[in-house]
């Protein structure tokens, strides 16, 4: 019997698809972000740690809604708040509606952490626009700002 042989790629038989082009966008940002952020002496944030800022500025502050929301467990979540915990930027709350449990909260330090991520993100689609074209840069803004709507449910 012989060895089943290995590619070094998967082809799929189509384009690159839509989202992996959008996730070598996110790759991008994030990884200049973190580039950013260490220049001024700040350990870098992982991507898990960067999510839930992005999370908290879209108003998401419980671990169950931020896992909801990325698809992971609350635990994954939990572990990667108390790394921030433990970091001085996020603290945790108890809910005053709901006493078991808890909402997740910037600190000074990760409201000051917050304003610099979003300054820098500025400068870098600012940067993405002088490399790809400003008409191109802001269709691609107007086309992200519409909302795809609600996920897509298996007929």
């Amino acid at each position: 019997m012989s060895k089943p042989t290995h590619n070094e790629v998967f082809d799929s038989g189509y384009p690159t698809n839509l989202m992996q082009l959008l996730l070598n966008y996110y790759d991008w940002f994030d990884a200049s972000l973190q580039r950013v952020l260490e220049s001024t002496g700040e350990k870098a944030f992982s991507k898990a740690q960067s999510s839930i800022f992005m999370n908290l500025a879209e108003g998401r502050n419980t671990a169950v809604e931020i896992a909801r929301h990325i698809g992971v467990s609350k635990q994954a979540v939990n572990k990667t708040v108390n790394e921030l915990v433990e970091r001085g930027f996020l603290t945790l709350v108890t809910d005053t509606e709901d006493k078991r449990s808890k909402r997740i909260l910037p600190t000074r330090a990760g409201l000051d952490k917050g304003r610099q991520a979003a300054k820098a993100l500025h400068e870098l689609e600012q940067e993405l626009s002088r490399r790809i074209g400003a008409e191109k840069a802001q269709a691609l803004r107007e086309i992200l700002e519409i909302s795809p709507g609600p996920v897509l449910e298996k007929e």
